[in-house]
């Protein structure tokens, strides 16, 4: 199939059906979202003379094809954008709210008239409704094959080290398909980790990984040479797999830089990582608005554990000193006797209502957890972190690396991204009691375990 991009041909050349499939059924998704949203405008604007059924069917078969133009202008059918994080939503919200404006403008340069006012109220929200919601089943359906074997990208990982494993079990218990590793240190045939991956060859073997099936060759920086390193970062010729480079906290540091020039030459200037007035007001919206809901949820079940405290003479809430922003030091509690996590956190919102910490964030390190980076000082500790996989499953250098791209990336869709997987997450474990005494104990894991690994 000469027409497909290479990002849907492996390296052995055979063709990605599942990806295919998926990519080409995205559109008739889109646009039935887009239908949706119409159809629900035109009935809220029904009996309005300049919406006859007429005149609103040529604008549906109009609205229709600029929407998927712009939702493809947006990267939204690249394999990148999808099944990616919380930037697929970003953009899906993104192109929603611009296409009304988009016909606003239209109509009015036109003088049609067509659009009125109050369409357009009804038609925006909506618009955002159904197509946020469309990506969110297709989403639902690739997950669900997943489980059956489809969507499972091959990797290949260059460097063997302790964090190299770690991250091939972890690639491996979310779905990924780890064939094997490229090495300068191990012989070939040789067999690393639990799963007994094997030694494919030498790191600078790597554009073997086409011809070994791989769809990605991800490279471990520490655990490679200098020259290994540039070898596999070069030009090449095209290649059939993609090559990406395994994040650690030098990486993730270099996201907020400014290329300027000094004498004809290119020097960097480093800009601190912090959120706009905008991103902290939202944020601050978000944060309200989760703690009074879990005041008045959880608050009755807090209450109930208080009265079981006091009855067997049990201290009833355990305090925290934790490092905020800046390194300030803030006081937090948990509620004593055991029981479930929810619940152990409530007395941790207040601090939430003052503005010391945040529904997500940064883990709030305690005072005697270790160093922590300065870069997390930034932004407000939260009760909930983005490192939202098992601990036991991420390496402390991965970890500490998924929080500072937190806050040099922040945006409200990664706060809404967590607060998911977390519910889905105690879907799938249930609310387990925890020991309120390691309330920050991934903070603790992180800081300990990078020294030790790294």
């Amino acid at each position: 199939m000469p027409w497909l991009p290479d990002t849907f041909i492996r390296g052995d050349g055979s063709v990605r059906k599942d990806w295919v499939a998926y990519t080409l059924a995205l559109p008739f998704v889109d646009a039935a979202a887009a239908a949706a949203a119409l159809a629900l405008a035109y009935h809220a604007r029904a009996g309005a003379p300049q919406l006859s059924f007429e005149r609103y069917a040529v604008l549906v078969a109009l609205v229709i094809p600029g929407w998927l133009a712009l939702v493809a202008a947006f990267g939204l059918y690249g394999r990148e954008r999808l099944l990616a994080g919380a930037d697929e939503y970003a953009r899906v919200f993104q192109t929603s709210a611009l296409l009304p404006v988009a016909l606003a403008f239209v109509d009015f340069v036109l003088g049609s008239n067509l659009l009125s006012r109050e369409w357009l109220i009804s038609f925006w929200p909506s618009m955002i409704v159904f197509a946020g919601a469309a990506r969110m089943l297709a989403r639902m359906a690739v997950h669900a094959a997943r489980r059956r074997g489809a969507f499972r990208s091959r990797v290949i990982i260059v460097g063997v080290d302790a964090r190299a494993a770690r991250f091939a079990q972890h690639l491996t218990d979310t779905g990924y398909a780890v064939l094997g590793f490229f090495d300068d240190y191990r012989p070939a045939g040789a067999r690393i980790g639990p799963c007994g991956w094997p030694v494919l060859g030498a790191a600078q073997e790597m554009s073997r990984a086409g011809d070994l099936g791989a769809d990605e060759v991800i490279i471990v920086p520490s655990a490679v040479s200098w020259e290994s390193r540039r070898a596999a970062l070069a030009p090449h010729v095209r290649r059939r797999f993609d090559v990406r480079v395994l994040a650690d906290r030098e990486d993730a540091l270099t996201g907020h830089i400014r290329v300027s020039q000094r004498a004809g030459v290119p020097v960097y200037a480093l800009s601190e990582m912090r959120l706009t007035e905008l991103e902290a007001a939202v944020k601050r919206a978000f944060d309200l608005t989760v703690a009074s809901a879990l005041i008045l949820c959880v608050g009755p079940f807090a209450l109930a554990r208080i009265a079981g405290c006091v009855a067997a003479r049990r201290a009833v809430f355990e305090p925290h000193t934790l490092l905020g922003v800046r390194g300030r030091r803030i006081a937090a509690y948990t509620l004593g006797g055991g029981g479930s996590r929810v619940v152990s956190k409530l007395p941790a919102v207040l601090a939430v209502l003052r503005g010391h910490l945040s529904i997500v964030g940064p883990v709030g390190m305690a005072e005697d957890g270790g160093v922590t980076p300065p870069e997390l000082w930034m932004m407000k500790p939260g009760l909930t972190s983005a490192v939202w996989a098992d601990s036991g499953s991420v390496d402390a250098a991965s970890a500490m690396a998924i929080q500072i791209d937190y806050v040099r990336s922040y945006s409200i869709w990664r706060d809404l991204q967590v607060i998911w997987h977390r519910l889905l997450a105690m879907g799938r474990t249930g609310n387990q009691a925890v020991n309120t005494a390691a309330f920050w104990e991934i903070g603790g894991y992180a800081a300990k375990r990078v020294e030790q690994e790294i």
